[in-house]
């Protein structure tokens, strides 16, 4: 092997390793006037702007508030004030407890550094953090909850195509995602080791579709036997995002549902939502009936509605249902929870429970897809390019 090769191999793994690190708000939506932070393991190194000022080691705790254009910085001995950045960056492994001031809710833990700058309003405090860390912990945030490693690995391809996918939603404020649904809730570093092992043993994998485009991995929890298409909840059609049967479903606790309604108050809705010849139908003429197949809107002569709006409208767990008739009342028959588009949790559960590996699992659910290796995107180079000038060398 020459020594050019070596050579660049071990940079290729260096830039991987350095270049595979997000930035999330945390805290995003409280907007901080003051935080504090306390070193959980490991020794972290405070920098104002790119000027060390300070060692942390375990047990140390720190406050920073913001007054005015300025933030204030106060340790165990010492304050200042600085116009500029405060980092607060790991050297070798670390954790640390980090909450804001007037808080009720217990402190978060997360690994990776912290980046710490002022707003007009409060206090911005930027998580960065290594991406398989990061994929965890969101599976965890979201409810792992016990299920089998492959169905972790799977849903650690999910979360990290959908970080690949939105890296940058939040550019324009300073970082690349925020810690709430509005990206994805990340809430904790993971605890549970199957979880980090999922990710871990998945590392760098992402799911494109046959055009070699990120796919955005959409899941619900019961498919009641039948996926829907995207375009039957949003716009746009995908060609991953295809209706299939889900053999899987009758073994998760969401697969049916039932509920009553007056057939004078289903009649009137629809008059409401603007079929305005439901007026004069009978009542048995304006069931929905869905049986081998999935419906996405019910349609009267030229007036439709569509189910998604239906069962939102209606409360219901899905939009897969079909209705009889009885003295004047309907029962709706449903099968499935939620929107149905994409994988099913609870039958990815009971596939990885059978022994299904994590690339057959999501075979399944979206179509015509391939796993390739995050650095075979283009943004493998932004996220290079901005870790390389947050970071202090």
């Amino acid at each position: 092997m020459s020594k050019v090769f070596v050579t660049f191999l071990f940079l290729s793994i260096a830039l991987l390793q350095m270049a595979q690190e997000i930035s999330v708000a945390v805290f995003y939506e409280r907007k901080p006037q003051g935080v504090t932070l306390t070193i959980q393991k490991g020794t972290y190194l405070v920098y104002n702007d790119f000027e060390l000022v300070d060692t942390l080691h375990t047990g140390n705790n720190v406050s920073i508030v913001k007054e005015s254009e300025y933030l204030v910085y106060r340790n165990r001995a010492k304050a200042w004030a600085t116009d500029t950045n405060i980092r607060i960056i790991n050297s070798g492994d670390g954790a640390f407890f980090i909450n804001y001031t007037g808080s009720v809710e217990p402190a978060r833990c997360f690994e990776g550094w912290m980046k710490f700058s002022v707003t007009d309003y409060n206090i911005l405090a930027v998580n960065y953090v290594k991406l398989d860390n990061y994929v965890a912990a969101v599976i965890e945030s979201q409810g792992g909850g016990m299920a089998s490693e492959e169905y972790f690995k799977a849903q650690a391809l999910m979360v990290r195509t959908y970080t690949m996918l939105n890296y940058g939603k939040h550019s324009a404020e300073g970082f690349d995602l925020c810690d709430g649904t509005h990206c994805q809730f990340y809430k904790n570093k993971a605890t549970n080791r199957v979880i980090i092992k999922a990710s871990e043993k998945t590392s760098n994998k992402i799911l494109v579709d046959k055009y070699r485009n990120l796919i955005n991995p959409h899941s619900h929890s019961n498919s009641g036997g039948i996926t829907a298409p995207a375009e039957y909840v949003w716009s746009d059609a995908q060609t991953y995002l295809v209706s299939i049967e889900d053999e899987f479903a009758k073994e998760g606790s969401g697969y049916a549902w039932k509920t009553l309604i007056p057939a004078a108050d289903w009649q009137n809705y629809l008059v409401k939502k603007g079929l305005k010849t439901a007026s004069s139908k009978l009542h048995k003429q304006l069931l929905i009936v869905q049986k081998d197949k999935r419906m996405d809107k019910f349609q009267l002569g030229n007036e439709s509605i569509s189910l998604s709006t239906i069962k939102s409208d209606w409360g219901w767990k899905s939009s897969y249902f079909s209705m009889s008739l009885d003295k004047g009342v309907i029962t709706v028959t449903g099968n499935g929870s939620g929107h149905g588009v994409g994988l099913s949790i609870e039958s990815a559960k009971a596939m990885a429970a059978k022994g299904y590996t994590y690339d057959k699992i999501l075979e399944y659910f979206y179509k015509d897809i391939h796993i390739i290796s995050v650095n075979e995107l283009n943004i493998y180079a932004q996220m290079l390019a901005a870790n390389k000038k947050e970071k202090p060398q």
